[in-house]
């Protein structure tokens, strides 16, 4: 298939079939798109991919000719974003999408047309931007399926008299259209729209049910990414002046005029730091946990915020050898450690799996900021896990929500014996975040190797920051893996899954089989995928012919043998110690028992005391305590960067 065929398709027919679904409000013909268009995404990715790993040089296809429909698309956004501010009355949101108008307009008709332009060619398909393509068009492609089975159920909660499936699909599936344009664009102008139209479909989504939390956080979510269009904007203006051209090719590739492209670089990564929810921004993603569940899934793990650590990973290059590298590492992990410890004091699922996600996004930032070829496979392997793992995670954390009732991870104790399928698909999502053999493992072990090896002064303070973070990880996993797995003898466990929709079941299912099987393949997925990727970003790797997999990169060993002999580990016991339940027998509660089905008993004045168990959250170090000193030290980091930058030109 030609390449402009299989762009046109990736862009496009999410984009049609969004507007499409806008006017269907019938479910069955709703279904038949959704999973029509998933499945020809899927397909065209998976051919894309095959299509550029196979070329020895990146493709390329230009259509400058519609460059000018597309600024003044951008105006029409940028209006609407002043409209939105202005009709909810938020100053700020108004504010700064008029300075983005006017920086806009400046650019465009000023500055452009005075030098010429040049911004050859419109679309950049390398192995990094066929890496992204497979991650939003099949996880993606994913979540609007299992969509179909939990928008119904969320509505009927809700008790809305008219459905709004309609618009929600609309922007859902738009939304993979919109990303794909972004990870293949190359004209910076090109790319500044799909930025904004993500921004868009972000702020969509999370106010769609309508209510005063859902708007709040909606706007917040708008002028946080605002702060990164405007950022963008002035990255745009001191890129042109500096270099002449709004091709994303040429400034990684002419990054040897060395500061004076530091300036512009700083404001992108601004704008991707925004984008990619970082401290002190993290807070929009945090907010955007009251959308339903499949807009967390896909903002998470294939859309949004993947596209702010894209945008840092395309540069990396351009960072190397400047200040800049290690000042993204010292902030990347220092967002890791940051996050990973506001996750402990979480009881709320989905807000633990936000903070989950901004913590991981800070560790491909840091590995970017090492520079390293080793350093930036590992934020590779991580990007790729981290999607899986986490469309997974949220998928069935809203499983999970529509059964209990409740995002709280201690009323999902015991889940295990009341909805034994989404327990244990939750069980092997939150493994593959934080145990061996899977491969989000092998990302961070990797990073650590890459700090090891770097001579800078500040990587020892990176390592650290990584090492305290990772164990932090794995406190929380464990707490809610201890919750979720956990057996109530007393308690009469009524089971819940006894009706499981297709589409939701099949998409987790399916999800979870591709993350095994990435896993167990995951030396091969090194080789053919990732290693590419690194060195068609220009790093003379010697990783190609060394490194395939587990352990240092100066050995390697099959990864399959340990997943045998973890399962048989897992299930072996499991079966031999399998505990009946006319064996249980009640505890003693410190006073007379009322009866095996009760967990209460006598206390004083013959008073029922029920019993009642729960984990410990460390609320000393809860989210209002350290929120405020994260945040300031994010905001100083920041700073850092950009006066570091801002001097050196």
């Amino acid at each position: 298939m030609r390449l402009e065929w299989l762009v046109a398709c990736l862009l496009l027919l999410p984009m049609m079939a969004g507007v499409c679904l806008f006017f269907l409000p019938a479910a069955r013909p709703r279904k038949l798109v959704v999973t029509g268009t998933a499945a020809v995404l899927a397909l065209m990715a998976l051919i894309l991919a095959v299509k550029v790993l196979r070329a020895s040089i990146p493709q390329t296809m230009d259509v400058s000719r519609w460059s000018l429909i597309v600024d003044w698309l951008d105006l029409l956004l940028i209006g609407y974003f002043l409209y939105t501010g202005w009709r909810w009355r938020h100053s700020l949101v108004a504010g700064l999408a008029a300075l983005q108008g006017v920086l806009w307009l400046f650019l465009l008709f000023w500055q452009l047309p005075s030098r010429g332009f040049d911004a050859y060619p419109t679309f950049f398909i390398d192995p990094l931007a066929a890496i992204m393509v497979l991650v939003i068009s099949l996880i993606g492609s994913l979540i609007c399926v299992y969509a179909l089975d939990y928008m119904p159920r969320h509505e009927a909660h809700l008790r809305l008299e008219r459905t709004r499936q309609p618009r929600f699909f609309c922007f859902l599936v738009g939304f993979l259209g919109v990303m794909n344009g972004l990870v293949l664009a190359n004209n910076l102008l090109w790319l500044f729209f799909f930025w904004e139209l993500t921004t868009l479909c972000c702020y969509e989504l999370i106010r769609h049910d309508g209510t005063e939390e859902a708007q709040a956080s909606a706007l917040r979510a708008l002028w946080m990414n605002l702060v990164g269009g405007v950022a963008c904007v002035l990255a745009l203006f001191l890129t042109y002046r500096t270099l002449g051209t709004l091709s994303l090719a040429a400034v990684v590739t002419q990054a040897s005029m060395g500061a004076a492209l530091l300036l512009p670089l700083a404001f992108l990564s601004l704008t991707a730091f925004t984008k990619a929810a970082q401290v002190p921004f993290h807070s929009w993603l945090l907010g955007a946990m009251v959308a339903p569940t499949p807009v967390s899934a896909l903002l998470h793990s294939s859309t949004m915020v993947k596209a702010g650590v894209y945008l840092v990973l395309r540069l990396a290059p351009a960072f190397f050898g400047t200040v800049l590298s290690p000042a993204l590492a010292v902030f990347g992990a220092f967002v890791y450690l940051s996050a990973s410890l506001l996750a402990i004091s979480q009881t709320v699922s989905k807000r633990v799996l936000a903070l989950s996600t901004v913590a991981n996004l800070g560790l491909i930032i840091a590995c970017a900021g090492i520079n390293t070829d080793l350093a930036l496979a590992a934020a590779l392997v991580i990007l790729i896990f981290h999607a899986l793992s986490k469309g997974l995670l949220f998928m069935t954390v809203g499983i999970y929500e529509q059964q209990v009732e409740s995002r709280d991870i201690e009323v999902m104790e015991g889940l295990i014996n009341r909805s034994p399928v989404a327990a244990a698909v939750g069980a092997v999502g939150m493994l593959s975040m934080a145990f061996v053999p899977f491969g989000a493992v092998l990302g961070k072990w990797a990073s650590l190797e890459a700090v090891a090896q770097s001579p800078s002064l500040w990587f020892p303070l990176v390592a650290a920051f990584i090492a305290v973070g990772s164990a932090a990880s794995l406190v929380f996993w464990v707490k809610w893996l201890g919750r979720m797995l956990s057996s109530v003898p007393l308690r009469q466990e009524e089971r819940l899954d006894r009706e499981k929709g297709p589409f939701a079941y099949g998409t987790v299912l399916g999800l979870t089989g591709i993350l095994l099987l990435a896993s167990v393949l995951v030396g091969g997925l090194v080789r053919v995928l990732v290693l590419p990727a690194v060195v068609a970003l220009g790093y003379q790797t010697h990783l190609v012919a060394t490194w395939s997999g587990w352990g240092s990169y100066y050995g390697f060993f099959a990864v399959w043998p340990v997943f045998l002999i973890a399962g048989a580990a897992i299930l072996l016991p499991f079966r031999a110690w399998r505990v009946r339940r006319e064996d249980y027998r009640p505890v003693y509660l410190c006073g007379e028992n009322l009866s095996v089905s009760d967990p209460s008993f006598r206390g004083l004045a013959d008073q029922p005391v029920p019993l009642e168990t729960g984990g410990f959250y460390f609320t000393s170090w809860s989210e209002a305590r350290l929120n405020p000193w994260i945040n300031a030290l994010g905001m100083v980091l920041l700073l850092v960067i950009l006066l570091v930058a801002g001097v050196r030109v």
